[in-house]
């Protein structure tokens, strides 16, 4: 839930702004209370050989949340929290999150690629979908979490539960935070070997 994933070159690569899951394809989902739905955006990288694209984007990288990148999600909160009093104390009656995700990827003009350049470059998306996905799926986890917990709060004041139930999912956010950030450590290996930027 707080700042998206990212991914940056080779060494910087090694820090690439791909943050944040689950089959993009859906237009929606909702569970318990959380409703979500992701939308794809696409940026350009120049190049026709895997060495021009490669050094394309690290030269000039989409620009992610913390530094160049070469694809990022970024989730944004909508919080409804209905409360209800009831003698001296006031218990949550209803929370609903609604997530909204962009994610964004990288495309390039395939027509002037070899099979080989083509097929790497291909590939070098694929795992940046598929690495923005398990972001995505993090998220939403992290969420599910802040779910089960806000629906258990109770308090003197209605308007003060609705205040401690942003700072709930405030601090669920940077908790989540160090999972997306163990998850990267674990990708960097893989994205660093990957053919398209073997050469």
């Amino acid at each position: 839930m707080g700042a998206p994933s990212e991914c940056a070159s080779l060494r910087g690569l090694a820090r690439l702004a791909i943050m944040g899951i689950l089959t993009i394809g859906l237009a929606g989902e909702a569970l318990a209370g959380i409703s979500a739905s992701t939308t794809t955006r696409y940026y350009s990288v120049g190049g026709t050989s895997q060495s021009s694209l490669a050094t394309r984007m690290r030269s000039n990288p989409f620009r992610g949340d913390r530094g160049g990148a070469v694809a990022n999600i970024r989730p944004k909160y909508s919080l409804k929290v209905a409360t209800k009093q009831a003698g001296g104390s006031c218990r949550v009656s209803n929370v609903d999150l609604n997530i909204r995700f962009v994610m964004t990827l990288p495309r390039a003009n395939e027509g002037g690629m070899s099979g080989g350049t083509r097929a790497s470059w291909r590939g070098f998306v694929g795992f940046a979908r598929r690495h923005e996905s398990t972001h995505r799926s993090i998220y939403m986890q992290c969420a599910r979490n802040f779910m089960v917990k806000a629906q258990q709060l109770s308090g003197g004041s209605c308007g003060g539960l609705q205040a401690q139930a942003r700072r709930l999912l405030d601090a669920e956010d940077r908790a989540c935070d160090r999972r997306h950030a163990a998850f990267d450590r674990s990708e960097r290996r893989r994205l660093g070997g990957l053919s398209l930027f073997r050469n």
